[in-house]
């Protein structure tokens, strides 16, 4: 199994800012780009690691896979995630349909009267991408626990809630840019 925090050259832990994760991804970079002299495979290595240390989801689960307890990955996801997927699903469905109107619209009249309604829309998704945000935020808050004692069960909990909100993101995110 391939180390991404030995790849970046960061020790293994949960709590990485952006900022060092950047830093030593530029750093390492400088040293494997193939224009630098490095080899394709081994750029190609630097950058997954640096997107399995960007996602929290992924972070957690390389980390427990490198202690040897890769922990339960499949089952439920906290209810209270639930709830807020029905308001991503309904946020993402308006943007869908607001994209279809609009691809459809056969003049510059009838795309110009629902500049109106897309701001409304990127308006809705940016909050929705927030609200993720947030709850991402408090399921990494447990990281610290997590590196001090780690419990698989909740680990295991966390990397799945984990994995659906950055998936909920990223199609949120996706709905934004066709908005734009």
């Amino acid at each position: 199994m391939t180390d991404a925090f030995q790849i970046l050259g960061l020790e293994p832990g949960l709590v990485i800012s952006d900022k060092a994760l950047h830093a030593a991804y530029r750093e390492v970079s400088k040293r494997l780009h193939p224009d630098a002299g490095g080899g394709e495979g081994e750029f190609t290595a630097l950058r997954e690691a640096f997107a399995v240390l960007s996602s929290p989801s992924r972070r957690l689960r390389h980390w427990l896979e490198l202690r040897g307890t890769p922990g339960e990955l499949r089952g439920t996801i906290d209810s209270a995630l639930m709830d807020l997927f029905s308001e991503v699903g309904g946020v993402t469905q308006q943007a869908e349909m607001l994209v279809r109107k609009r691809d459809e619209a056969k003049s510059a009249l009838v795309r110009a009267m629902l500049e109106t309604e897309t701001q409304l829309c990127r308006e809705a998704v940016e909050q929705a991408i927030s609200v993720l945000e947030r709850a991402m935020e408090r399921e990494c808050s447990v990281f610290p626990e997590l590196e001090t004692s780690p419990n698989i069960e909740v680990a295991s909990r966390v990397v799945r809630n984990l994995t659906f909100l950055e998936k909920w993101r990223a199609g949120l995110r996706a709905c934004f840019s066709r908005l734009v």
